[in-house]
This record gives structure tokens, sequence and C-alpha cells, in this order.
């Protein structure tokens, strides 16, 4: 069985998504970062756990972990292809929520939640298949170039949120790029790119 369809992962990710359209009601004004859900769509985590999944990804680092949604989704695709996740987080509080929330689903063993900076939580990171930016939208770049050369044959790199300005150089860099091939989606929200082997 799909990892992604356990009872304990499904009932968690609609909690969880639960809680995020309810503070989305909210004034995000009044909401500090460290207590902000900053959560991808049930739609984007499915086609995340999908295309993890249809790729093998292996090796899945993340670039903002925020409360664990989308580690859940990716994390479960990694189960099912014998793999594991990197993530990281900036906030403490937040990884510290996302470390249990990993746990109440049973997938703490798959998964390394660094604290910190990216550029240096992740600078000993060996290999990656699956590159999902979804942090600070002005370090898309620098964690992007940090990782590259750790970038298989064939990986994937996902960038959410890219209509917001800060993200364009990493955007610019990947289309004028003749490694990678790279569509949007979700309204031109979600980059997904392939690097061809």
């Amino acid at each position: 069985m799909k990892t992604l369809l356990d009872l304990r992962v499904s009932a968690k990710l609609n909690e969880l998504h639960d809680l995020a359209a309810k503070q989305q009601q909210h004034d995000f004004g009044s909401i500090t970062n460290a207590e902000r859900f900053m959560a991808v769509s049930p739609e984007q985590g499915r086609f995340l756990n999908f295309i993890a999944g249809l790729n093998k990804s292996q090796h899945i680092v993340e670039f903002g972990c925020s409360f664990g949604i989308s580690g859940i989704y990716l994390a479960s695709a990694a189960k099912d292809n014998q793999g594991h996740l990197i993530t990281t987080e900036l906030e403490a509080n937040k990884a510290g929520t996302a470390i249990q929330n990993f746990s109440e689903v049973g997938l703490s063993d798959l998964i390394d939640v660094r604290i910190g900076d990216a550029i240096q939580t992740l600078s000993d990171v060996t290999k990656a298949d699956l590159l999902f930016l979804d942090g600070a939208k002005d370090l898309y770049l620098p964690v992007f170039k940090l990782l590259y050369p750790k970038l298989t044959a064939n990986a994937l790199v996902i960038a959410d949120n890219i209509d917001k300005p800060a993200t364009h150089d990493l955007v610019d860099f990947i289309r004028s790029s003749d490694e990678f091939t790279s569509v949007t989606l979700f309204d031109d929200r979600m980059l997904v790119a392939y690097r061809q082997a």
C-alpha cells in the first residue's frame, strides 16, 4: 500500500490542511512567521508525492519545512522508494512541531530535520535527486547553487511560489540553462524542472 494512503498519514494531513485553512481566514498581519502556516495545498502535496514516486526519488531535499505538511508528502514517497528526506527550517518552534508531526505518522526514521540557516544546514548534503524549494524566496538561487553539484542526473528541482519577485533569479537561471527542461504549474506558481542526463 502506498504510504500516502496510510490512515495515520491521511488523517494528519487532513488535520494540518484544516488548520492552515482556518489560519488563512484570519488576518495574516497579526500572525508572526514563527506561527504562520506556509503550506502547500492538498493538490500540490499530492503532486509532490506523485512526481517523487514517478521519478523514484530516494535522496529528497526540502528547503523550508514549516510545520511539515510538504515533508509528509515527500517522505511518504521516499518511504515507498526506500529513500529518505532531508529538510531544513529556520524557525525552531516550527521544526519542533514538524518533528512531532513526522513522529505521529511514523516517518521520523526517514527524515533528517535540520534547524537553522539552510546555507549551513544543507552544506554537507552529498546527493539529491529531488530538490524542493519552499523557504525564504531570496534564498532559492543560493540554495540551488549550493546543491547544484549534488544533483543527480535526471534530478527534479521544484520551486513553489515563483510568482514572488524574489524567486525570479532562480527561475531565469533554470530557464536559461541547457541542462534543465521546465514547466510551470498551479497557475504559474510552481516551477518543475527536470535535469536531463
